[in-house]
């Protein structure tokens, strides 16, 4: 029985996470990519959301849902073995979505600022390239310095924040891997054991390794 049709572009790293828990839940989701030169794939998605943003959910019972964190954590919801990931107590859940938050606003813009210009495609807002660098490269220690003290970013056990932020790094370890690693020892460990989770392998693995140089800036 169909799940519903979760329409995102190809690729989005806002939508990995939410593709991994489909299949790790055998849900039947049809995928729609409605980037804006498939116009009626995105007119399609429009009618469900005004802004024609992604990933936009539409249930087959005609529920909709947008934005990237409820969304994943919807599809968390879907099972009881995937719920496990939400967190074992209140704190866990409210930490879970601030790093959610982290990921999504701030890591995640700075990372694209940086991998978009170097494989010249378009950005959705356009930012200073150095000022990117310096936001990525700033991101990243942050997370390192956190990750030496944790074994994951919501303490002692996987939850759902580690998949979704991997699913972040993605764009900076597919262009800068060998710097990556590197510069961020720590957060590198993490991310490749993340990634190596089979269920979530199936779907987020396959990033290439482009041999870009890291940027260097000073940071604060």
């Amino acid at each position: 029985m169909s799940f519903g049709t979760l329409y995102t572009h190809n690729p989005t790293p806002r939508s990995t996470t939410i593709l991994a828990l489909a299949k790790r839940n055998g849900l039947d989701l049809k995928i729609i990519y409605a980037e804006k030169r498939n116009q009626e794939a995105y007119q399609e998605l429009c009618k469900y959301n005004a802004v024609g943003q992604v990933p936009t959910f539409v249930g087959a019972d005609g529920y909709v849902l947008s934005e990237c964190i409820p969304l994943t954590l919807y599809f968390a919801f879907q099972s009881e073995s995937t719920m496990t990931l939400l967190g074992a107590t209140k704190a866990d859940s409210l930490a879970i979505l601030k790093w959610m938050s982290f990921a999504n606003s701030d890591l995640f813009p700075a990372i694209g600022g940086v991998f978009l210009s170097l494989i010249k495609e378009q950005q959705i807002i356009k930012q200073d390239s150095e000022d990117s660098i310096r936001a990525m490269l700033h991101r990243g220690k942050y997370l390192d310095e956190h990750l030496k003290g944790s074994k994951y970013l919501v303490g002692e056990r996987l939850t759902i924040a580690d998949f979704f932020t991997a699913s972040m790094l993605m764009g900076a370890y597919a262009a800068f891997r060998g710097g990556m690693i590197e510069r961020f020892p720590v957060l590198s460990s993490w991310y490749d054991e993340v990634c190596a989770v089979e269920w979530y392998r199936e779907v987020a693995g396959g990033v290439p390794d482009l041999g870009f140089p890291l940027p260097q800036a000073a940071l604060c």
